[in-house]
């Protein structure tokens, strides 16, 4: 024991500036971030965030067959590792937006922002007297009306505080709300057909789900709608309040396949539509084909414009609904780009399994990275954003 204690006290005792060169030779940002956990003097040497870590690829949350949130890293030369996050199932995952979790407790219905990297936490106000309201209005019995379905963020937390927090429910129609850091309540946006989970056009018997919505440009965000029918193209007002609401829509160019699900992509300065095919072989089975537009929304004065790519050169894409990431493939050793990973689900021998896949664009190849029975349907991407939301370190 005594030797323990003096262990400890030689490793508290190593110099500032020791400390500070060591790290310096470390290139993973999560032992970065273990390195400066050791103790209170390495932390107080050594900022949040280092300018010499290279870029970082993003971890995928998932929550398993045991009620808890792990995170799947990716490797070059291995199918990559897993290691649980300290968050339970008692808190659901509505969104990943800068490198934050959206988080909602389901007994409060608070909202808060978790960053995995930082461990640092942004806490939101109680949907809890907004959605009664909203139950009051449809007169809806209690626990069966509107929830909280889907949530992003408008900009990144750590650059500005102008950001805006918009969470989508489900259950009830026309409801988008919206919150800023420092409000108590939160805001019910106006009515708006496409600020609606489910779009629903005059005229047209069918109803479209929101298939994905990203932020797109300054203050904006761009959203389609059903087997790629429709855009919109949302306006985000910081306010305060913050507020929501469409500035343009109309229907998606008829070169973009009518298929689902589909997902958008904000990537080197572009927009990236990808949608999934299937394709008939010779031996009467289905091939799954990815297929990558380059999108331009358009206003109320301009139709939109897609045109596929066949090859989006170095990029790695990694797909999910509001939470999709590009990486350039030239950061990260051992990795080839042109790539799209994605995650799908499938029942096999009465098990339900989880598989992170890869997509090659060139050869229209699909190869599993991992699967698993343990894993549940919820699955994340989060980029590394290890900028300090505080701005000041905590000891």
């Amino acid at each position: 024991m005594a030797g323990a204690i003096t262990r400890r006290a030689m490793w508290a005792g190593l110099s500032a500036h020791l400390v500070n060169i060591t790290s310096k030779f470390l290139r993973s940002a999560a032992d970065y971030l273990r390195f400066r956990a050791v103790c209170r003097s390495w932390r107080s040497a050594l900022p949040l965030s280092r300018c010499h870590l290279p870029p970082q690829l993003p971890i995928l949350i998932v929550i398993s067959a045991f009620e808890d949130w792990i995170t799947f890293r990716l490797t070059a030369n291995s199918a990559g590792h897993c290691c649980r996050t300290g968050i339970f199932a008692c808190i659901s995952c509505l969104g990943s937006s800068y490198g934050w979790l959206i988080l909602f407790h389901k007994d409060s219905k608070e909202v808060s922002l978790f960053n995995p990297y930082t461990a640092e936490a942004i806490p939101f106000p109680s949907l809890t007297p907004l959605l009664d309201k909203i139950e009051q209005e449809n007169g809806n019995k209690p626990d069966d009306g509107a929830t909280a379905e889907h949530a992003l963020l408008s900009s990144d937390p750590t650059l500005h505080r102008d950001f805006v927090v918009i969470v989508l429910l489900e259950d009830v129609h026309l409801r988008c709300v919206t919150c800023r850091p420092g409000e108590r309540s939160w805001t019910a946006n106006p009515n708006s057909i496409f600020l609606d989970l489910r779009l629903t056009i005059p005229g047209e018997d069918l109803s479209f789900p929101m298939v994905d919505v990203v932020p797109y440009g300054e203050g904006r965000l761009c959203a389609i709608y059903g087997d790629n029918r429709y855009w919109a193209v949302l306006g985000v007002d910081p306010g305060p309040p913050g507020r929501v609401k469409v500035t343009a829509w109309g229907r998606l160019p008829s070169c973009v396949p009518h298929t689902m699900p589909s997902a958008l992509v904000p990537s080197a300065g572009e927009l990236l539509l990808v949608t999934w095919c299937h394709e008939r072989t010779a031996n009467a089975t289905s091939d799954l084909i990815l297929r990558v537009f380059r999108f331009d929304p358009g206003d109320m004065g301009r139709e939109a414009v897609a045109s596929e790519v066949e090859d989006i050169g170095d990029r790695m894409l990694f797909l999910g609904k509001s939470h999709s990431v590009s990486v350039a493939a030239r950061d990260f050793t051992g990795f080839q780009g042109n790539a799209i990973y994605f995650v799908d689900y499938e029942l096999i021998l009465g098990k339900t399994m989880t598989a992170l896949c890869v997509f090659r664009l060139r050869s229209g190849e699909t190869a599993y990275v991992f699967e698993s029975d343990e894993l549940r349907f919820t699955a994340w991407w989060a980029s590394a954003n290890l900028r300090s939301y505080n701005g000041s370190l905590r000891g």
